[in-house]
């Protein structure tokens, strides 16, 4: 099937190039990868190297090879007349075809029959794209100050994986202290030295996102919040204006009418809407869309701060693949009346409430929001084997450590480690010691025994 996808630059060429392997794959999925490469410029590297990367692999096998692994989707496109489609723009074609799909019952067959195709040749893209010798990779969750930790429950979920490794809390009281021994920030201010490396190999190789603005404050006190030497930063709070001024956008169009639920979402897709600034530690293009994304596809992500951070981890983990990943939850407010949380709703002034936290509800969340982020970074290539987890609480003198290439659960009776120990095991894992810091690294981490 011929399609007018209207594509420019790099992308325009990769659909050149590869034109022949492109007409001979099922409609669905040719109009799949050119939905994707009309998103090139708000794509991260890890998602062009891989569709560069699918497109090179399809050309490679033989026609015969090819037709064979896509027999059972144009079987099951034949079942549903996909054919019948006339729209030739790649996402009109695709919403058009997975209605037909659903009308025929036939949507979870196909579902199936494309996940089988790529199950067949994701190994060798796999491979080529994520090689044994890659860097290796450091992912932290941390749980704020106010949340009702219980002892008893803490990182239930890990049962079995890992190593926990006690702590020495001694001058890290308040939460300023305790991330600025733990990410080797000088107490008289400065920026933390454990991203040095990796935001100098790039930017978006280190990503903060918290429910509050801890971690962005250690940046505000030592540069300015547009210099290169930042990482990527999203903070639910600071993020306050520009999810307000989202909602009332999307409320408006919905007050003016919507023809249908895919013309609502390709109204989304189009604000653009900017950011305060010094919302985020970098204003790129890219990001913009980005968190653009994670608030209108994330459910509940306008509403509520840990889910906002689980969400925006979960697709920064398998759209940008950051070598360094650090999260911070908070303790977020009571859920509301339903009639409040309403998605895109305005609600009048007579019907809102006064805001009440709730620390015990916040530890419930978070205990399973951070075994999310974990789960998803697992299932993502660029982390499995190569990555190392620590989970803390801040004022809770234990951490949980996990080395994805050695997950079960190793020495125990260890001797309390500070926070600078914490930092140096960090550094090292990275490749990146910092000359002359205090702290040393945990051996049972390190080694792994």
């Amino acid at each position: 099937m011929q399609f007018n996808p209207a594509l420019i630059g790099e992308a325009a060429t990769l659909a050149r190039t590869h034109g022949e392997t492109l007409s001979h794959l099922p409609a669905t999925v040719h109009a799949s990868i050119l939905v994707e490469l009309q998103k090139w410029p708000t794509l991260f590297q890890p998602e062009q190297r891989y569709q560069q990367g699918l497109l090179e692999h399809l050309s490679r096998l033989p026609k015969s090879s090819l037709d064979s692994a896509t027999a059972g989707i144009a079987r099951i496109e034949g079942q549903a007349g996909v054919n019948k489609v006339t729209d030739r723009h790649p996402a009109g074609f695709q919403d058009a075809a997975q209605a037909l799909l659903r009308q025929r019952g036939l949507q979870v067959a196909w579902r199936s029959e494309v996940d089988s195709f790529f199950r067949t040749i994701d190994p060798a893209l796999e491979a080529r794209l994520y090689p044994a010798d890659a860097p290796r990779r450091l992912v932290v969750q941390i749980y704020g100050s106010g949340i009702a930790v219980q002892r008893d429950r803490l990182w239930s979920r890990f049962k079995g994986a890992g190593v926990r490794v006690p702590l020495d809390l001694a001058g890290t009281k308040g939460t300023e202290p305790f991330l600025r021994q733990l990410l080797g920030a000088p107490a008289g201010g400065g920026g933390p030295t454990l991203f040095n490396a990796a935001i100098s190999s790039s930017p978006l190789d280190t990503w903060l996102i918290e429910s509050h603005e801890a971690l962005h404050g250690l940046f505000d006190a030592g540069q300015s919040t547009t210099s290169s030497a930042a990482p990527i930063g999203l903070s639910y709070d600071r993020l306050r204006q520009y999810r307000d001024d989202l909602t009332r956008a999307l409320n408006a169009k919905i007050q003016s009418g919507v023809e249908s639920p895919q013309a609502f979402a390709a109204y989304a897709r189009s604000l653009q809407i900017a950011p305060p600034a010094g919302a985020l530690l970098s204003s790129a293009d890219i990001l913009v869309a980005f968190v653009r994304d994670v608030l209108l596809t994330g459910n509940g992500t306008l509403l509520m701060n840990n889910t906002f951070v689980e969400w925006a981890a979960v697709q920064a983990l398998k759209r940008a693949q950051p070598r360094v990943l650090i999260t911070r939850f908070g303790v977020r407010d009571k859920m509301r009346p339903f009639s409040s949380m309403v998605m895109f709703s305005q609600p009048r002034p007579s019907d809102q409430l006064p805001s009440v936290q709730d620390p015990a509800g916040s530890f419930v969340d978070v205990e399973q929001l951070s075994y999310y982020v974990w789960l998803n970074a697992e299932k993502t290539p660029a982390y499995r084997g190569k990555t190392l987890y620590l989970f803390l609480a801040e004022g809770v003198d234990e951490m949980l450590a996990i080395r994805s290439d050695r997950p079960a659960a190793s020495a125990s009776g260890l001797p309390p480690a500070s926070l600078s120990d914490v930092h140096a095991t960090m550094a090292h894992w990275l490749g990146s010691p910092v000359a002359g810091h205090a702290g040393q690294s945990i051996e049972a981490i390190i080694s792994g025994t």
